[in-house]
């Protein structure tokens, strides 16, 4: 092309200016472009608009290997974007070389084809679903997770990819596939910082990959078990597809990286699944690229637009959530990026996230019209109506009666009461809109011991509950990129004190911008219609059961004593929702169809387990006096097994295992495990148990025999005991561990 007059150059004129030669005329979008203008470390200096031709920088800059330059089109994610790399790797910006013609100017040469396509952009809507399942005594639902903070990530296609790959790192993909069996550990060999955009530009491929696997959630924990199942059905037929394919293996073991690369490219479906389950790989193959983020709504929705290239392949794209919790933005859902890939996306298809992250609560509900207040759970997991308010024993266990006043089934069999609630208690109550009013101003938690931990009765004084509260909102703001974000504020529920009340805690109103909150923000609105109104230490006066009432207060903080009993509700016993008219059982009855307090009774027992493993008798004497273990027997004797698995008031399970060497031997196992809760004798699967005296100990006589079992031939055998008496506390979502207690011991038989 013949070069374009440019006009001289004014002397006095410092600024740096650039030209650009003639190119192929444009005449679609994008008519503009941007030019950045970075350091020659590659820190960002400033931007400007491309006119006729050519660009004016403020920057005084005289030599040429002082400064990189970037063009790019000129969007609203260009304009924001000031980091070298991401501008390369994600807006695919053009690095050109900068020369200087022969009248001294700076000049450079037109922007090549490639980058220009690659700039005609198009728009594709990207929508889907946020949820978690949810396991409320016994009643399991997925729900969707509202205000969840959704990363869209563009997966970097191959061909841009393969080329910045190491040799040596190619080379050794053959082996993976011809000679599975040997284990290839992470190279030792640093990870390179690979360069995010080749230059000079290689051909460029079509790919034609289908979505191989679908998003779906992991724990962490989980992702070895994942790709253990892909590995033995799936992984086999890939292998053999490419072991069948004369073409590619000639391509591999030629031992050529070059041929090699180009098997992987034109084959990549293939390959893909072996590289999934190749950890040590995926720095190299998958690239990853954040490009929008995005909030979902009250039902865990998101749908939002992203952009690619019109004369590019359909985006790839890679989903991760983190979630608002303790205060701070966490990583909820982040499966490994390989197996989690949506290859091709297709505009407007439904991406459904579903979230295993035992931190995320179940805090988006329906909103209620009417005035309702919905006493729900303790906690996020327990429903108040999962805890026995009537004092019954119901159903023998293990041949003893249980009192099952204030406890939960909780991780039982539905009415199966035998679980008293631990430390780390709260309570959490969703309040309609229209209850908020100059009649229902503030409500109030208090408590008091009825009961001690051995069900003797206790006359303990109504106690107001006075610990901070606080219900967290969310608002939007536009950050320094230019794009809309959620971020999380608190309002000060309580505890207040109003006419010589305390213990008060704001009923909260339709929006926290309303009175008595007036939320400064911008869109100000709750995170949750669920309200964590109480946090209750469990320690205070130590074991029992407890009685909770929840009370209404006026503006004037006057006691409401007329409540409409329709007022206060709690949840479906079998199906959580809808909610159901509180029983008389949960009132505090002041006149016919009145109320003046919800209340529920509760079991607290914050007891902990205990266990001990006894020396072996023979015949009734001890045997091992010392740690030693060794026990010697004659073939008539009787050899009895004694451990003790205690809790002051019988809230535990217990596990006792005896183990043979390494004898897998179901005779003996049926015989000497035990298990059961502490209340009574323990169980075996043979009918006859461990007999329980009231030091909470247990025990049972045995032949040499039937220990031994396979061993009986050789005489002697060596036994390890592990005993675990684990506590049936909960804090409304899981067990409270901390209570729990175990014992090992071994043993060894001998004749005498």
């Amino acid at each position: 092309m013949d070069a374009h007059t440019q006009p001289e150059k004014n002397p006095k004129d410092k600024n740096l200016r650039i030209f650009i030669r003639e190119g192929k005329p444009i005449v679609e979008e994008p008519k503009e472009f941007i030019a950045v203008l970075f350091t020659k470390d590659k820190k960002f200096l400033e931007r400007a608009i491309v006119k006729n031709d050519e660009v004016i920088f403020d920057s005084e800059i005289c030599e040429k290997d002082a400064f990189k330059l970037l063009l790019a089109p000129n969007r609203k994610e260009v304009r924001k974007e000031q980091n070298y790399e991401v501008l390369q790797t994600r807006h695919k910006a053009y690095d050109p070389v900068v020369n200087i013609n022969a009248q001294g100017q700076f000049e450079i040469l037109p922007i090549p084809d490639l980058f220009i396509d690659f700039w005609f952009i198009r728009k594709c809507r990207v929508k889907g679903n946020v949820s978690k399942y949810f396991d409320i005594s016994g009643y399991n639902a997925k729900k969707g997770l509202c205000k969840t903070r959704v990363h869209i990530c563009e997966v970097d296609r191959l061909f841009w990819i393969l080329p910045r790959i190491p040799d040596y790192i190619i080379t050794k993909i053959p082996d993976l596939i011809t000679r599975p069996e040997i284990p290839f550990p992470v190279p030792v060999e640093k990870i390179p910082n690979i360069p995010p955009f080749p230059d000079p530009i290689g051909p460029r491929a079509d790919l034609n990959i289908d979505q191989i696997f679908q998003s779906t959630s992991f724990e962490p924990s989980k992702l070895q078990e994942a790709t253990d199942k892909i590995s033995e059905s799936y992984l086999k037929e890939n292998r053999q597809a490419i072991q069948g394919n004369q073409s590619v293996m000639q391509l591999l073991q030629s031992s050529n990286p070059a041929n090699i690369r180009q098997a992987v490219l034109n084959n990549f479906q293939l390959f893909h699944p072996i590289f999934c389950i190749t950890p040590w790989l995926w720095p190299y193959f998958y690239k990853c690229d954040e490009i929008k983020v995005v909030y979902t709504d009250d039902n865990g929705d998101f749908d939002t637009e992203i952009i690619y290239n019109l004369f590019g392949d359909k985006p790839d794209l890679y989903f991760w959530v983190e979630a608002f919790i303790e205060n701070q933005w966490e990583t909820v859902y982040k499966p490994s990026l390989p197996c989690n890939i949506y290859w091709n996306y297709t505009c407007a298809q439904q991406v459904n996230i579903i979230v295993t992250d035992p931190r995320v609560q179940w805090d988006c509900t329906e909103d209620l019209t009417g005035k309702v207040i919905w006493v729900k759970t303790i906690n996020s997991g327990t429903s108040v109506s999962h805890i026995e308010q009537r004092d019954v024993t119901g159903a023998l266990i293990q041949g003893q009666s249980l009192k099952r006043q204030g406890l939960t089934d909780k991780f039982e069999t539905m009415g199966n009461y035998r679980r008293p609630f631990g430390s780390g208690l709260s309570f959490k109550v969703q309040f309609s809109d229209a209850v908020r009013s100059d009649r229902y101003s503030y409500y109030r938690w208090s408590y008091r011991k009825v009961k001690h931990g051995d069900l003797s009765l206790a006359y303990g004084a109504p106690t107001p509950i006075s610990n901070p509260a606080h219900k967290r909102y969310s608002f939007t703001f536009e950050g320094t990129d230019g794009f809309t974000h959620i971020d999380y504020n608190y309002a000060k529920l309580g505890p207040l004190e109003e006419a010589g009340k305390v213990g008060l805690y704001h009923i909260p109103p339709v929006s926290p911008a309303q009175a008595p909150f007036l939320a400064p923000e911008t869109n100000a609105g709750w995170q949750s219609r669920d309200t964590w109104t109480i946090g209750f230490d469990s320690h205070l006066e130590g074991d029992g059961l407890y009685e909770f009432t929840l009370e209404l207060f006026d503006s004037n903080g006057n006691l409401v004593e007329d409540v409409p009993n329709e007022l206060f509700q709690v949840p479906h016993y079998d199906t959580f929702a809808p909610s159901v008219l509180a029983q008389s059982d949960n009132l505090r009855s002041s006149g016919p169809g009145k109320c003046n307090a919800f209340k529920m009774l509760m079991r607290i027992d914050n007891s902990e387990c205990s266990a001990l493993i006894s020396k072996i008798k023979v015949d009734g004497v001890e045997k091992n006096p010392t740690c030693c273990g060794f026990v010697p027997y004659k073939p008539t004797s009787n050899i009895e097994i004694k451990f003790r698995a205690y809790h002051p008031h019988n809230f535990a399970d217990l596990s006792f295992v005896i183990q043979k060497g390494t004898c897998s031997d179901g005779g003996q196992s049926g015989k000497t495990n035990a298990r059961g809760m502490v209340i009574g004798d323990a169980i075996t699967n043979d009918g006859v148990g461990y007999s329980r005296n009231s030091f909470s100990e247990y025990s049972r006589t045995f032949t040499p025999a039937d220990l031994l079992g396979i061993c009986t031939s050789e005489g002697k055998a060596a036994f390890a005991e592990h005993l675990y008496v684990n506590a049936l506390a909960v804090n409304g979502n899981t067990e409270v561990n901390q209570y729990d207690a175990s014992k090992l011991a071994a043993f060894a038989l001998e004749p005498e």
